[in-house]
């Protein structure tokens, strides 16, 4: 199959934290390949939570004509 290119741009995903509502989640410990969870915690209030196969903050590229 033949390559094809198209122009792309990156955008950063971030989770608002549930507990406080202002700070941003990140990543605070290794996945579990188990399981998949991987903790987080806030970056002001100090919450903890853990997502499945998801890492924040994190960079996703998206074609330049794409919404989000």
């Amino acid at each position: 199959m033949p390559e094809i290119k198209r122009e792309v741009r990156p955008v950063e995903i971030n989770y608002v934290c549930d507990a406080c509502g202002t700070g941003m989640m990140s990543k605070s410990g290794d996945m579990d390949p188990q399981s998949g969870d991987i903790e987080h915690r806030c970056l002001i209030c100090n919450h903890q939570q853990v997502f499945q196969w998801r890492e924040y903050p994190r960079i996703e590229h998206v074609g330049v004509d794409e919404q989000l």
